[in-house]
């Protein structure tokens, strides 16, 4: 039998829906004994009692416990989820909010194996749900360029595809959402997560870093995953931390570097940028000219693959 287990990356800040986002994952799993989940907790024990009154299949899941105060934003979390990994061939990128399908590890496998690429990355968002479990089911969404922000960061907007509507196959594309992203595990070592990145970029300087290391992007056609989009009833590190502005503005600068828009000589902004930088496999311009972007003209054009809507 090939060795298909799953590690599930799940940063989580504070959040009272880590426990069932975990909880739901095992219990929708086609295979709960396949899947792994390495969780990067960051708490006040003092003060977040409710965030763990549940407890699912510990002996499958690691945790890296952090004082909320220690933490450095929603990338660094990412970076020490991927440190909890042992080696299973296939990942998982979420949220710390999210719900499945029935079946959902046994769709995820089945629609990589069903991209037309070696190196297949499946991303997208992912419908809504309401907690404890109303699941909007109707619609799946691709992504494009929306537009550049104040700050000179492209922003990504999630076209929706009525579910009747979904191709047979998963679609080409050229963006990734955090919050979703499933691929073999090797991206971990290839492309590993930015954790000088704060929140806003970094699914745009993912997206360049997995496509220019020769990784090929798809969106699924099916649905898979769902996420509470409400952020009401859960603090945030950008509420918890005064020097949250400051990481932020340093974010940015470093996603306008990485991406040609503007140069930095910040140490600062540069640390590790070599690491965490641009592959060798195809270049900048070649993945401008792919999902029709020009970041430093910070322009917006037709890509080269299909988008629907």
């Amino acid at each position: 039998m090939s060795d298909d287990r799953i590690f599930v990356q799940i940063p989580s800040y504070r959040d009272p829906e880590c426990q069932h986002t975990v909880a739901d994952l095992f219990a929708q799993a086609a295979r709960p004994d396949r899947v792994s989940v390495g969780i990067c907790w960051q708490r006040v024990p003092e003060e977040d009692a409710r965030c763990f009154a549940v407890t699912t299949r510990p002996d499958q899941v690691r945790v890296a416990w952090f004082h909320a105060d220690d933490s450095r934003g929603a990338c660094w979390a990412r970076s020490q989820c991927q440190a909890l990994w042992a080696g299973e061939p296939y990942t998982l990128q979420i949220d710390s909010h999210m719900r499945f399908e029935p079946g959902w590890d046994e769709t995820l496998l089945a629609m990589l194996a069903a991209c037309p690429s070696e190196r297949p990355v499946l991303s997208a968002y992912p419908a809504t749900y309401t907690p404890p479990r109303t699941l909007v089911r109707d619609r799946i969404f691709a992504m494009r360029a929306k537009r550049f922000d104040y700050w000179g960061v492209l922003r990504i907007s999630a076209p929706p595809i009525p579910l009747r509507d979904a191709p047979a196959a998963p679609m080409a594309g050229g963006f990734v959402a955090s919050g979703f992203l499933f691929a073999p595990s090797a991206i971990i070592e290839q492309v590993p997560y930015d954790p000088h990145l704060y929140f806003f970029g970094e699914e745009v300087t993912l997206g360049a870093r997995l496509w220019t290391h020769g990784w090929d992007i798809f969106h699924p056609n099916g649905l898979v995953t769902y996420h509470l989009w409400e952020r009401k009833g859960r603090p945030t590190h950008y509420d918890d931390h005064d020097d949250a502005n400051a990481l932020n503005h340093r974010a940015r600068a470093r996603v306008r570097h990485l991406l040609g828009t503007e140069r930095s000589s910040d140490p600062e902004v540069l640390v590790e940028v070599e690491r965490y930088g641009l592959g060798r496999e195809r270049s900048l311009a070649e993945y401008q000219r792919w999902c029709g972007v020009d970041f430093a003209a910070r322009t917006i054009g037709r890509p080269a693959y299909f988008v629907p809507g």
